[in-house]
């Protein structure tokens, strides 16, 4: 191994070790960087995770897993957000953790969240033959600060993006059987890889599909016919059309609605009617932004020959970043499987800017306001730049791909007679 990949490396892991440090230390240091680090429901960490502990708790109590913790003054955890998830996490990782308190209970949440870190990066090892090759790729797992939020907040994104990474690989040596359990594990984990669901048409997995669907039911609507109310709830949480702009969403649909707010304040008034359907200029912005990378991946997946997998992971996963109206920084570490891909098969030059621009925490610590709604005290410039800061590499990404970018520079490298990797992407 070179020295500057050495260097690289070992620059990586401390930083690393830096995000640790933070996320123990009781001051949490490094939370100033990020809007859930200093406004979210609790006053410390594991405000999510305390979601899916308190709905194992209420799984246990035969109780409503949809109930308002912060509403309940018998919760068993210190603060929570509300569940807003599939019955499955409830009962499963929700159960498991209420074998010991609420805090153990996240701090083993979070080794675990590393562990699969480890594994990810001990099967990119896996992958490649050259050393230098491999540095790089680690970084890239290692150094991306959407992480750091993740593992505040004990969330379940990175573990379904390591499992999405399990399953790219899986395809690429030809393990068809793996790959289709490492997608329907991750579908029923957090149900956002049902996007994923094109691709799977693609290379003709009909009976794939169709027992991931026979599972979400077997695992959603024994729950949903007990509790209705619950169907209120999940449909809300998730699926209502507010799409008020956050200072912790960064995705695409959050800016729409700034630049609206800012730059065309009366757009929700100009509006036609099609019978009792209400169309103004909003309603077309939104649906713009929503349809175009959809209808984008859509063709490019089921009609551009020759079929590249890696391509269409890597659209439709960037798709929830422009269809879901809420999309937190953490939801980032969603990409870092796709940079590691991308990278180790095309050496891009341009991934390293991208990567650079996604992995950098925003600038919020400049303009962030110690109120509990800052936003409201921000000019139409710092709404503008918060908003962007992140949409910026996800766009750059997604129009590298779709235009095709990726297809041209991994054609070069399939040239080289040792192209560094130890499998066929």
């Amino acid at each position: 191994m070179k020295t500057s990949s050495r260097i690289l490396l070992a620059v990586a892991v401390a930083v690393h070790i830096l995000f640790i440090i933070s996320l123990v230390h009781p001051s949490h240091f490094l939370n100033p960087l990020f809007p859930e680090g200093v406004h979210n429901i609790g006053d410390g960490p594991a405000a999510d995770y305390f979601a899916f502990y308190q709905a194992g708790r209420y799984v246990l109590d035969g109780d409503d897993i949809y109930r308002r913790p912060m509403e309940d003054p018998d919760r068993v955890v210190p603060y929570a957000y509300f569940y807003r998830y599939l019955p499955f996490v409830a009962y499963t990782i929700g159960v498991a953790s209420n074998a010991v308190g609420p805090w153990p209970a996240y701090w083993i949440w979070v080794v675990i969240v590393e562990l699969f870190l480890a594994a990810a990066i001990w099967a990119t090892r896996k992958m490649v033959t050259d050393l230098d090759l491999f540095a790089r790729l680690a970084t890239m797992w290692l150094l991306f600060t959407p992480f750091y939020i993740e593992q505040y907040m004990g969330q379940l994104n990175f573990v379904m993006g390591v499992l999405v990474f399990a399953a790219a690989l899986s395809y690429a040596r030809g393990r068809m059987r793996a790959f289709d359990t490492w997608w329907i594990l991750s579908v029923l984990i957090k149900h956002l890889t049902i996007l994923y669901v094109p691709i799977l048409f693609r290379l003709k997995r009909y009976r794939t599909i169709a027992i991931a669907v026979l599972l979400l039911v077997l695992t959603t609507l024994p729950y949903f016919l007990m509790r209705t109310s619950g169907v209120g709830h999940l449909k809300h949480d998730n699926f209502n059309l507010s799409l008020y702009p956050f200072p912790g969403n960064f995705g695409v649909l959050a800016l729409v609605m700034v630049l609206k707010m800012h730059l065309f304040p009366r757009a929700s008034e100009i509006a036609t009617h099609i019978g009792p359907l209400k169309l103004s200029i909003t309603r077309f912005l939104v649906l713009g932004t929503m349809l175009v990378p959809t209808l984008v991946s859509l063709w490019i997946t089921l009609k551009r020959k020759p079929f590249d997998f890696i391509e269409s992971l890597a659209l439709w996963t960037m798709v929830y970043f422009f269809v879901f109206r809420e999309v937190w920084e953490y939801h980032y570490v969603l990409l870092q499987p796709l940079f590691v891909l991308f990278y180790a098969k095309t050496r891009a030059r341009v991934l390293w800017v991208i990567f650079a621009l996604a992995a950098a925490p925003t600038l919020f610590v400049l303009y962030d306001v110690p109120m509990d709604d800052p936003e409201i005290y921000w000019s139409a410039f710092e709404h503008i730049l918060n908003h962007t800061f992140k949409v910026v590499p996800l766009v750059w990404l997604f129009v590298w791909v779709a235009a095709g970018y990726y297809r041209r520079h991994a054609r070069r490298m399939e040239s080289v007679p040792d192209n560094g990797l130890a499998i066929t992407l």
